[in-house]
């Protein structure tokens, strides 16, 4: 670091530091009035409601309203958001620099890249979202013609300076120049190094290539992201959401976007990391609730039983495209229907009604009904006008000839109502008359959505799929008639797959997920969680099986795991208590304690054990996770769970009980361990029975 560039920057955040601070005042100040306003007014009301000012009975609901009015004209929600964005940004202004040279222009540019944007009469600081931040994760200085696009084409700069900021509590600690000489691996290692684990960190001042590639791909387009483990899938995800959320703010709205998992347990991990990223409207479920509120908004009136069936590995490619042909001759036949509606000599002329195969065919035949409403309005209008006219009895013919198309029109649309969903399921080979499983619950919606659609909710304008190996073809089947166009981002790991029914091969997506129109593929390679050492115990485990998608290093060194075995179950559990009794005298990490057979009996022995160590009075405190159980995940937590339920998490200690890699058979169990095992940033014991 060069001391008069040191002064020079901490004198710049001194000044940002400043305006940041004035327009939180200001945006408080309003917010201060307004609410002072909105409670003199509502108390006024209720004072004098009843004297001679003449209040009536509805005057409380006009003034709610009006207030209502007023403060969306005010932006209220937008105003507490920007506030929320400038008490980050009072601690960590931005981290980093450009300096940009304009060849056409002959000018100086400068940049200061942030979380969020600041403006005044010019910008302050860049959000990281914006197209010339690129620069900053793509290139390095000095170099010449670096390009970055924008919406009205490829802007060219040559980059002179790139500059990383450590800012901690509103203070400059250090800076890094980024030259060609700068091994930026080591910026990333140090940021690694920091984190507790336990909750989800952004990753904004790391970005690597391969990450941004991803992130800014086109959302109209399904990418499609084979990322090993560590690799920061997840955080991707996320990332990549709040990018398009900032670049394409017509196209996909916060409030009309789906993240799906397959537990509750990463469901609520993830949403973690949305506020720190400033998304707050995104809808995240797991894909049972999702199916849970298709069934009621839609009021589907099937009974069934989730518990049963969960398996729907015999729905494989072959079976889902039997399903399809199936469903298109049932849709041709209802096309046929209502085509055939104005085969009729006297109602040749009025078919003007254009079927659409991008709707259902309750969807066409809805459409044609409100065509035939609106044109019956006019015809009565017309009659009303003049009916003695010379075109009365042309419009009393019209009015004839429309009801009958109506009337054809209702008959198709009562039998979808009423027929077309059950008798096309039946032919599926599924009693309706009984409780429906898991499985049967799919087919019975698939049909359901190709036949009637949503008739409630439009469709999400995008979908992001976490731990997309998981789900199965029949799932997918699913999502994508909810999903507008195939807008999908699929973030998996063909190695973690610990379901019978998941993907197999990322190709066989393309057969369900039939409205996307470009597939992009993306591979992360890098393991940015672990440390080599247990990168290499967990790459041997898959090794007799597998040499593709092992995570590869960046050489972040750390201990050698631990992996010991016993004669028997309390030995190993007596052994866990003593070394977790030692974590608790200075724990300042999150602790993953991971029980890989799935044995309540044993998770049970553990929480005692937990409970006995007081660990539930600790300042940090214990939590069980369990598949349907939502918790407040903390940095410093320890957390028990079954091997099934810890994918998708980190901790900075992990410890595997009841694992004997030794005793491994199989591909499933050694994917199992795999999962497990890498859930561990620094520190991995694995304990195990002979």
């Amino acid at each position: 670091m060069n001391e008069e560039d040191m002064q020079l920057e901490q004198r710049h955040l001194g000044i940002v530091l400043s305006k940041i601070e004035q327009a939180k005042n200001t945006i408080n100040e309003s917010l201060d009035k307004l609410g002072k306003e909105n409670i003199e007014r509502l108390k006024e009301l209720s004072e004098d409601g009843s004297s001679s000012r003449g209040y009536g009975s509805n005057d409380f609901d006009v003034l709610l309203e009006q207030l209502h009015q007023k403060n969306l004209s005010f932006n209220l929600k937008g105003k507490y958001q920007t506030l929320n964005e400038l008490k980050f940004l009072s601690s960590e202004p931005y981290f980093s620099r450009i300096d940009l040279y304009n060849k056409s222009s002959n000018t100086d540019e400068r940049y200061y890249i942030g979380k969020f944007s600041y403006t005044e009469d010019k910008p302050i600081i860049t959000d990281w979202r914006s197209k010339v931040a690129s620069v900053y994760y793509r290139y390095r200085y000095p170099q010449k013609d670096v390009g970055y696009d924008t919406p009205s084409g490829k802007e060219v700069r040559d980059l002179k300076l790139k500059r990383t900021f450590e800012i901690q509590d509103g203070e400059l600690i250090k800076y890094y120049n980024n030259d060609l000489q700068l091994d930026e691996s080591s910026i990333i290692k140090e940021k690694i190094e920091k984190r507790t684990g336990g909750v989800l960190e952004d990753i904004i001042q790391t970005i690597q290539k391969s990450q941004l590639d991803i992130i800014e791909a086109d959302p109209r387009q399904i990418c499609v992201v084979q990322g090993c483990v560590g690799s920061g899938k997840s955080t991707v995800a996320i990332h990549k959401l709040a990018h398009i959320f900032f670049n394409y703010p017509k196209l996909v709205h916060p409030e009309k976007c789906l993240m799906v998992t397959k537990s509750q347990i990463l469901a609520g991990y993830l949403s973690t990391l949305f506020p720190k990223l400033g998304i707050f409207d995104v809808t995240y479920k797991t894909l049972r609730d999702l199916v849970y509120n298709i069934i009621f908004r839609e009021e589907l009136k099937i009974k069934f039983d989730f518990d049963e069936g969960q398996d729907t590995s015999l729905y494989n490619k072959k079976k889902i495209e039997s399903i399809q042909n199936q469903l298109q001759k049932v849709i041709k036949g209802y096309e046929s229907k209502i085509k055939n509606i104005f085969k009729d000599p006297g109602l040749k002329l009025y078919a003007s009604f254009k079927y659409s195969y991008d709707e259902t065919p309750y969807e066409n035949v809805i459409e044609l009904l409100k065509d035939t409403l609106e044109e019956i309005k006019i015809q009565k209008y017309q009659l009303k006008l003049n009916p003695d006219g010379l075109n009365s009895w042309l419009n009393k013919q019209n009015l004839m000839n429309l009801r009958k198309i109506l009337r054809s029109a209702n008959r198709i649309r009562n039998d979808l109502q009423n027929n077309a969903v059950d008798k096309t399921v039946k032919s599926l080979n599924i009693d309706i008359s009984s409780t429906l499983n898991y499985t049967d619950v799919l087919v019975y919606i698939s049909v359901y959505l190709e036949l009637i659609g949503m008739r409630e909710y439009k469709k999400y304008e995008y979908c992001v799929v976490d731990e997309s190996q998981d789900f199965s073809l029949l799932e997918y089947l699913i999502l994508n008639k909810i999903v507008l166009r195939g807008r999908f981002a699929l973030f998996g790991d063909l190695n973690q797959s610990l379901e019978n029914d998941g993907v197999r091969n990322w190709d066989d997506i393309k057969s369900v997920i039939t409205d996307a129109r470009v597939a992009n593929k993306f591979s992360l390679e890098e393991n940015y969680r672990s440390t080599k050492q247990i990168i290499d115990y967990a790459n041997n485990i898959l090794k007799p099986y597998t040499d593709k998608y092992l995570p590869k290093s960046i050489d972040r060194v750390g201990e050698e795991p631990g992996e010991m075995l016993f004669l028997n179950e309390d030995e190993m559990l007596e052994e866990f208590r003593n070394s977790l009794s030692n974590d608790l005298k200075d724990i300042h990490k999150s602790i993953g304690v991971i029980v890989f057979e799935n044995n309540d009996f044993t998770v049970e022995k553990v929480k005692e054990i937990m409970l006995k160590e007081n660990i539930d009075k600790n300042e940090n405190g214990f939590i069980k996770l369990t598949s349907n159980q939502k918790i407040n995940y903390t940095p410093l937590g320890i957390y028990l769970m079954k091997s099934d339920d810890c994918k998708g998490l980190e901790f900075s200690k992990v410890y595997v009980l009841n694992l004997n890699t030794k005793k491994i058979k199989n591909y499933s169990d050694a994917r199992k361990a795999f999962v497990s095992v890498t859930r561990a940033m620094n520190e991995l014991q694995v304990f195990g029975v002979k």
